[in-house]
């Protein structure tokens, strides 16, 4: 437990030094330390209930689809800190960093969130996107596989693995043109 009890300490003060200021990052791994220690979540010590955690997410998607990506940014992280549980707290904020064009970041919270959401190709479909940005085209086939991969035979993903399949089916051909990759 004592690795793990560091690793989410690591990764509190990863995402407080993001915030900008060492007090909160500070405030984040004191929160993280009592959620392993009290197994609560921060939403439910504060008395956030469901309903107030959807108006912050609601106010965070409308900022972001109004192109304020920093503002938004910054609700999608609160709302991690308050729980860490929902995978569509962390696709928010990777969008952010997408849009912001921090690809490396990202990458990372799209990561984390494909760990917190295991069935769901959506991550690693974005996190593709990245890659290519940042001309990694083996990392991107490599999430691009694993979008097909997660996306099996759910109807609900069928057009993200399809256009996943496609986009891998054009990079190996450029890849092949270029020499990069035998047929």
């Amino acid at each position: 437990m004592k690795g793990e009890e560091q690793e989410v300490r690591r990764a509190a003060q990863a995402i407080g030094e993001g915030l900008g200021t060492a007090e909160m990052a500070g405030t984040i791994v004191n929160v993280m330390d009592k959620l392993l220690k009290t197994g609560v979540m921060p939403r439910e010590e504060l008395g956030y209930n469901e309903e107030r955690m959807e108006e912050i997410y609601g106010q965070a998607y409308r900022l972001y689809n109004t192109g304020k990506y920093v503002d938004a940014l910054e609700l999608f992280r609160l709302l991690i800190i308050l729980d860490s549980t929902d995978s569509k707290y962390y696709l928010g904020l990777a969008a952010c960093f997408h849009m912001l064009k921090e690809y490396e970041n990202a990458v990372k919270v799209y990561a984390i969130a494909g760990i917190v959401d295991s069935q769901s190709p959506v991550p690693h479909f974005h996190a593709s996107d990245c890659y290519l940005q940042m001309n990694d085209k083996a990392s991107a086939i490599l999430m691009l596989e694993l979008a097909v991969l997660r996306s099996g035979d759910k109807p609900e993903y069928q057009i993200l693995k399809d256009r996943a399949q496609l986009t891998i089916d054009s990079i190996k051909k450029e890849l092949i043109k270029l020499g990069a990759l035998s047929e």
